[in-house]
């Protein structure tokens, strides 16, 4: 009777073990799943991070020589201070850009101009950002 005791013990406490150890082996696919899937997660950040940065910066060809010039063309404008071409136009015609001069090919604009434009720009962009901030806080406090 002792013998048939012990084998059912024996027999117990295997399909423990084999319980146990499933049970770890799922635990590690599963943490070995999740570090894949973190790791893939960031390998997508990163490509999307560099083909962000690769789209919006702007290539001026070494020919054009803008930081050396004091007047520049819509096109050298529009590159300098990273705005289309039709958006340089469109600010002289709507009088937002008044001081340049008007070519045979085109337009052009000083480099101090444009300096005092996107600073003025900056500078607007700075108040409207910071009135939004202090309105909900106005609201509430009334």
């Amino acid at each position: 009777m002792a013998n048939r005791t012990g084998s059912q013990n024996t027999k117990h406490s295997g399909i423990n073990t084999t319980f146990i150890g499933a049970v770890f082996l799922g635990i590690c696919i599963l943490i070995a799943g999740l570090n894949i899937g973190g790791n893939i997660k960031k390998l997508n950040k990163t490509l999307s991070e560099k083909d962000m940065a690769s789209t919006q910066s702007v290539n001026v060809p070494s020919e054009m020589n803008i930081a050396n010039k004091t007047y520049l063309t819509e096109d050298e404008a529009g590159a300098y201070l990273n705005l289309p071409t039709e958006k340089i136009v469109n600010l002289i015609t709507s009088g937002e850009i008044t001081e340049y001069v008007k070519t045979e090919t085109g337009y052009s604009i000083s480099v101090s101009v444009l300096d005092a434009w996107f600073d003025n720009e900056a500078y607007q962009t700075k108040l409207k950002s910071k009135a939004v901030q202090d309105t909900p806080a106005e609201t509430a406090a009334e």
